[in-house]
């Protein structure tokens, strides 16, 4: 590792500015202290190894379903597949979403094999370590997607935003209901330069939300306070955190950023975790 790479994982870590639990593996106690805001994001460095994150790149940035979100085209992120947030309730979308969910999920699992999909470790580890266990979340009887792959291009930022998944539908399910929607990324590659995650203290309502929109999707920087967290991802990383919290990412400069995300929905202990894309 050459002195730059040193310099960029030592200030990685000294640009957090709020607390960070940094640990060596998920358990019961990680879920709860994040859904009780005891900490800002949940940290594993070397959630998976280096030399297979490069080598897993290369497989799954070849697969030709990577475009822009349908309802984001100008923002320079691109997905492995249409996600539920991009549906809003449209019952063609839904149905594309729906018959596309499981054939996304084995093309990007055989994009990985033999190696387990950095994805479903975390699907594996928190269905054992959680005591309720963990499913695919299921809003109308059909599977649903699951760990997507994200790449971030060159000198594009994702804006401040937030993902709450009962504005992702037109319908009011009462059983959709959650306590509290994290966001799960595990992160394959990063550029040199940028690329930091952004979390804020404040998780707006939508009414509230609206009045800091600028968009209705994005929410104006100039409306809102200094991130709690700037934190900068290394390769191999698996950060979660509060997506009802406002997050954001930065520009990434030389070279692209790619992650595999999915989001983890907590109901209470006495109720098994959800994950979907």
């Amino acid at each position: 590792m050459s002195m730059l790479e040193l310099l960029d994982r030592r200030n990685s870590f000294s640009s957090i500015s709020s607390p960070i639990k940094v640990t060596n593996s998920i358990a019961k106690q990680d879920i709860l202290d994040l859904v009780d805001g005891k900490y800002a994001c949940l940290r594993i460095p070397n959630y998976y190894p280096d030399w297979l994150c490069s080598q897993l790149c290369q497989n799954l940035l070849k697969l030709p379903e990577f475009s822009r979100y349908l309802r984001a085209k100008d923002v320079g992120v691109q997905r492995t597949g249409l996600t539920f947030f991009e549906t809003k309730g449209d019952a063609n979308l839904l149905n594309q979403y729906y018959s596309e969910a499981s054939k996304m999920c084995a093309a990007i699992r055989n994009s990985c094999f033999p190696y387990l999909a950095p994805i479903d470790k975390l699907r594996l580890e928190l269905e054992e370590r959680w005591p309720m266990g963990a499913r695919l979340e299921n809003i109308h009887g059909k599977t649903m997607m699951v760990g997507i792959v994200r790449m971030f291009e060159e000198h594009f930022e994702l804006p401040p935003h937030q993902d709450v998944l009962a504005r992702d539908m037109n319908e009011d399910l009462d059983r959709v209901l959650l306590q509290t929607q994290l966001s799960a990324n595990i992160y394959l590659q990063g550029a040199r330069y940028g690329g930091e995650l952004e979390v804020w203290k404040e998780n707006p309502c939508q009414k509230e939300f609206l009045k800091l929109s600028k968009d209705g999707l994005h929410l104006d920087p100039d409306k809102l306070s200094n991130p709690e967290v700037s934190i900068k991802p290394m390769t191999g990383d698996l950060i979660l955190f509060d997506s009802g919290r406002v997050h954001a990412v930065r520009p990434s400069v030389d070279g692209t950023r790619v992650s595999m995300s999915c989001f983890v929905g907590y109901r209470g202990q006495k109720m098994p975790l959800t994950y979907w894309s």
